[in-house]
């Protein structure tokens, strides 16, 4: 008979070959924030086991506590969904996740996941979120960029450089919104999924890292010490990838990246930002709504719905953001997929609420290195 159960540290071979076997990958290598030599991740891992203890499927939650718009909140990365190719079709992926769902709402506000669309709606997740990416040329930096002094300035591997991994938590914890980051693992944090971490150095002095994907034509992150050092930072690393065009990708509530970056970027588009289950409407609004406000900016108003039995009124004014958890008399009533969608994506505006212009989609951003 098959158990439903959280894996044993015992396991800890068993549960990686069997998601390096479903996925035909090396997870102690592609993230080792989770699965590299001496961690014991056998706690996130929700398995089925058979008779004989042989794994046969498994759903992992990697815990990423945050802080929004100084506002702490409870997220979990769903990940690492494997099957046995020889269990497939018997219903394991499905009682999992359930699992999961169930037990989820003790620990975590929000859940999080990258996947194909409708197979992840089957379970409330929705597909939202704000991502900027930008393109740059050689072009670009030519003409735009070219009273910027990158002279000087060196990219460098980030980790072979003294003190990175405090300088990188540093400019994390900066951010208006970021998941914490501790300082000891930064190394497998930043190199995981294939990234490049890269320290930009002027003269002996780290002054922000890079980000790069595995072919380099990709920044997946960048951050300064520094916003005026961006664009010379941008034309360094043009000439080190040997690239004729890069695209970086910047949360929307970064607002002095992208402003710094729209000024001589050739285009930009804005994407979706991974795929999100939300637990608690009222504390994912209060941290959201209060980052949007503090630094994109709010239309003053009130909204008031209960969304997925959850009641709940926002109110902006002169003093900031306000989230009770009570709904004003005749407030729409919407199901979890209609709430999400009204919260996460520009869809929400053909919902039947009352929304003032501008709150949503709220800038829910994913990197990369915090990926699962």
């Amino acid at each position: 008979m098959l158990e439903y159960r959280k894996a044993r540290p015992d396991e800890r071979e068993a549960y990686i070959d069997l998601a390096n076997y479903a996925f035909k990958i090396d997870f102690e290598s592609i993230i080792p924030k989770a699965y590299g030599k001496d961690i014991d991740s056998s706690s996130i891992h929700m398995v089925a086991a058979d008779e004989q203890g042989r794994l046969r499927a498994l759903v992992a939650v990697y815990p990423e506590p945050m802080n929004v718009g100084g506002i702490p909140l409870r997220a979990g990365y769903l990940g690492i969904v494997s099957v046995h190719p020889r269990a497939r079709g018997e219903g394991h992926m499905k009682v999992l996740m359930n699992k999961w769902l169930e037990e989820a709402p003790q620990s975590y506000d929000m859940l999080v996941l990258y996947g194909q669309r409708q197979r992840y709606e089957y379970f409330d997740f929705t597909l939202g979120g704000v991502r900027m990416k930008y393109s740059v040329g050689k072009d670009n930096a030519r003409h735009a960029l070219k009273h910027e002094n990158e002279q000087g300035l060196s990219i460098r591997p980030l980790f072979e450089i003294d003190g990175a991994a405090a300088f990188a938590r540093k400019l994390n914890e900066a951010r208006p919104a970021h998941v914490q980051r501790e300082e000891g693992q930064m190394a497998l944090i930043l190199s995981g999924l294939e990234q490049r971490p890269l320290g930009v150095l002027d003269g002996d002095r780290l002054i922000g890292y890079v980000v790069a994907s595995k072919t380099g034509k990709e920044i997946n992150e960048l951050a300064m010490a520094n916003t005026e050092d961006i664009p010379r930072a941008i034309k360094a690393y043009l000439a080190h990838s040997g690239e004729d065009w890069i695209s970086i990708l910047a949360p929307e509530y970064e607002t002095e990246l992208n402003a710094c970056l729209s000024r001589f970027a050739e285009n930009y588009t804005i994407e979706t930002s991974d795929m999100y289950h939300i637990i608690d409407f009222a504390r994912v609004l209060e941290a959201y709504l209060t980052l949007k406000h503090r630094t994109q900016g709010l239309a003053p108003g009130e909204f008031s719905a209960v969304l997925d039995g959850q009641p709940v009124t926002a109110r902006v004014d002169e003093t900031g953001v306000t989230v009770e958890r009570s709904a004003k008399p005749g407030a729409p009533e919407l199901d979890k997929q209609q709430a999400q969608t009204l919260l996460l994506t520009p869809h929400g505006r053909y919902a039947a609420a009352r929304v003032p212009a501008g709150w949503f989609p709220l800038p829910i951003f994913w990197y990369t290195a915090d990926k699962f």
